[in-house]
């Protein structure tokens, strides 16, 4: 979004925490087309069915597509503002959804966001990244669609002081910067910065918490 193996294909970021507090991670109840997630609210939601179908990495890929692998799943995702402080909790009345898999033979990742989960609404407002790593630039190339903009957004990413951060060249953007923090193999979270002048500080904005969702009920956790 502008934001998806036996080891789930995670990146191991550097050890850098997110800034001040981190919330807890919710647990998925189940996993199928009935599963049900808890919100904010505490009422039950439903979640789509997990495709588990996520392609493999092509043998010739570079070995920095392990930045972004741990996209690769399905992923639960609830929203988290910044209060100044902390964050808050999740907010309440549904859930979105992130998907990811090896695209283009593996070459690329390609991951699908939803809000919310399109259990919950089947119109839901949707988009897709291709992301690929440019070995030259030593950096992602990435690409984002979805169906409000209606536009193509060009976007960037690279490790930055062990993190991994990204930013938006077209449409430009300069108030925009996003980074990926991996908690483990089924828990990580992309913080949004925002600042209004260039020289000033990134200041956190919002947080999407992932959690997977396992490919069977006997695999929930």
């Amino acid at each position: 979004m502008t934001d998806q193996q036996p080891d789930h294909g995670v990146a191991r970021l550097a050890k850098r925490k997110e800034p001040n507090h981190r919330m807890p991670w919710q647990p998925i109840v189940a996993a199928s087309a009935v599963t049900l997630s808890m919100g904010a609210s505490g009422f039950a939601q439903p979640i789509a069915e997990p495709s588990c179908e996520y392609g493999t990495v092509h043998e010739n890929a570079p070995s920095e597509i392990d930045q972004f692998a741990f996209l690769i799943g399905n992923y639960t995702v609830s929203m988290h503002r910044w209060l100044g402080e902390d964050w808050s909790a999740a907010m309440p009345g549904t859930s979105a959804r992130w998907n990811g898999y090896y695209g283009l033979g593996g070459m690329a990742i390609v991951d699908e966001w939803y809000n919310p989960d399109p259990a919950q609404d089947p119109d839901a407002f949707r988009g897709i990244n291709v992301r690929m790593y440019d070995t030259d630039a030593d950096e992602w190339d990435m690409m984002w669609l979805d169906t409000g903009g209606k536009q193509v957004a060009d976007l960037r990413a690279k490790m930055i002081d062990g993190v991994l951060t990204m930013w938006q060249i077209t449409p430009e953007r300069p108030g925009f910067r996003a980074e990926f923090y991996v908690e483990d193999e089924d828990n990580w979270s992309r913080i949004t910065y925002s600042r209004d002048e260039e020289d000033a500080d990134w200041q956190p904005t919002f947080k999407l918490n992932a959690v997977r969702i396992a490919c069977s009920a006997d695999e929930a956790f």
